[in-house]
């Protein structure tokens, strides 16, 4: 057996694109009530409700953020940082506090270079990061010398003021907590909004006012600001999964401004917060079947010998852990929420198998879960000595609440969590609901899925992966069906996104659009 060291070499790219995606996280968020004033002065605002008159660009007030000036300097050895400031409340800029969101150049385009803002989901995940660390591996050495590409955490996120609940004791603690995931009692019901309102009290006493403004919208009105400070007249963007949401939002707004977009793992922008969970539900169901065949056809597969007594050892594993959760070797409370946790990370690349099934060879023959621990503590920004590098699960939850309206009725509550139990019987019954959530966090919902109308955009690229789990290629399918001017492409495979997947196919269409303006029209298949 592989010692740990190992296992940690082998993990970390692939929990460099787990954390990009959209978390399937069934962790309780914050609440409470704004205060009277508070609540009297946040007014609702949908994608399809603000005129682009509204917006920021022209209208007095937003000028001292769309003309500043920025003031770079060296970093990370070979790039550039700087500050954009902007204002919280864009309803009242230049009446309240700014933020300073936080951007990364790579510098790697030379002096001259156009620029290429890029984002790597979440909501949560940081695109500093994703620049500082890995611009070798998450983007082509064309596209590097071509742009100077840059990373920015939205608000709310890690270097831009981040939403904060908990300290690191505070926040292990707070994941070793064992509760009923499966509200299917009135009594783990009552249990999962005491845990999301003893969050919630938390969260507002760190993060206050920020927890009303991380919204979708207001995070792409910064980067309209980001594009002014750059000197660009129009944004060019690569987007990858929840970062396809902040591209077609921006292009819903700024059609004029924009450039040349690649939207990668696109996320349907018309469909509820149950449809978004009941599709990544039945993504990774679906995931694990394709694993579990995978795995029957290796020399041993550690969970069975047919792809029903994989799936069935799985959720063997699951339910024993939900019934008698295990210790860590360091101590620590191993719950369902980790354990589901620490086996989703993963399954988002199928490079990540062979670990896969070294976790659950470990987990079945020997009863040590420490690897689903250690990829669960990755997915959750746990270091090796207990520091939390940055706790994206609140910056996920934050712009959930804000962007998805949710039921209030227990019984719908009920109705849809029981949906998606039966619809995906693996995963389904350990991921909560978002509603218990949001209806205790302290900002009111802004925002609303809508029908998006991209009349002003010329064009862009969509793409979608056959066996992606967690963002289901039907919807970069029906985003392009809603988008007649948009191409789409479709990568064959397993995993969550496709470019830089080692599909040539894709990498080459990315590459030659991005880099030259080459667009096949329609569907292409890679």
């Amino acid at each position: 057996m592989p010692e740990r060291l190992t296992l940690s070499r082998r993990i970390r790219l692939v929990s460099l694109t787990a954390v990009s995606a959209l978390l399937l996280s069934s962790c309780v968020s914050s609440g409470g009530e704004p205060g009277a004033e508070e609540a009297e002065a946040e007014q609702p605002i949908t994608p399809t409700s603000v005129p682009a008159e509204a917006l920021p660009g022209e209208p007095a007030g937003y000028t001292e953020y769309y003309e500043q000036e920025l003031d770079w300097s060296a970093c990370e050895a070979t790039m550039r940082c700087a500050e954009v400031t902007v204002p919280m409340d864009w309803a009242e800029p230049g009446s309240g506090e700014d933020l300073q969101i936080q951007i990364i150049s790579s510098d790697s385009g030379g002096e001259d270079a156009e620029y290429l803002l890029t984002n790597p989901g979440g909501p949560g995940s940081s695109g500093y990061d994703t620049v500082a660390e890995t611009a070798s591996a998450a983007f082509s050495q064309e596209l590097l010398e071509g742009f100077n590409v840059i990373g920015f955490d939205p608000r709310g996120v890690h270097r831009s003021a981040p939403v904060t609940c908990l300290d690191d004791a505070e926040m292990d603690e707070y994941r070793e907590q064992v509760t009923d995931e499966q509200l299917d009692t009135e009594a783990a019901y009552a249990e999962a909004r005491e845990s999301a309102s003893e969050l919630a009290e938390a969260c507002e006493s760190e993060s206050g006012g920020l927890l009303g403004h991380v919204d979708t919208l207001s995070a792409v009105r910064d980067m309209d600001v980001i594009r002014a400070a750059l000197g660009q007249d129009e944004l060019n963007y690569l987007g990858f999964s929840y970062g396809t949401k902040l591209g077609m939002t921006y292009a819903e707004h700024y059609g004029p401004r924009v450039g040349r977009f690649v939207l990668d793992g696109m996320l349907d922008v018309s469909i509820d917060a149950h449809e978004l969970n009941l599709g990544q539900a039945r993504g990774f169901e679906e995931a694990l079947e394709n694993y579990a065949q995978w795995c029957t056809e290796q020399e041993t597969c550690p969970a069975g010998d047919t792809v029903e007594e994989v799936t069935a050892s799985v959720q063997d594993l699951f339910a024993g852990v939900q019934e008698s959760p295990a210790k860590g070797a360091d101590g620590r409370t191993i719950n369902v929420s980790t354990l589901v946790s620490g086996f989703i990370t993963p399954m988002y690349s199928r490079e990540a198998w062979p670990v896969l099934s070294e976790a659950l060879s470990m987990a079945l023959q020997q009863q040590d879960l420490s690897a689903f621990q250690y990829f669960a503590d990755l997915q959750a920004g746990r270091t090796p000595d207990g520091s939390y590098e940055w706790i994206n699960n609140f910056a996920f939850t934050a712009v959930m609440c804000l962007d998805y309206p949710m039921p209030e009725d227990p019984e719908q509550i009920e109705a849809e969590f029981e949906e998606v139990s039966e619809e995906a019987p693996t995963f389904g019954p350990y991921l909560g609901h978002r509603a218990v959530v949001c209806e205790e966090w302290p900002a009111e919902n802004v925002s609303e899925p809508w029908e998006p109308d991209l009349a002003e955009v010329e064009k862009l690229l969509m793409i979608g992966t056959t066996g992606d789990p967690a963002t289901p290629v039907e919807w970069a399918e029906n985003m392009h069906q809603e988008v007649p001017q948009s191409s789409l492409i479709i990568r064959e495979g397993e995993g969550h996104l496709a470019y830089r997947s080692g599909n040539s196919c894709v990498d080459e269409a990315v590459d030659g659009y991005l880099l030259d303006g080459e667009l096949t029209e329609g569907r292409t298949d890679c």
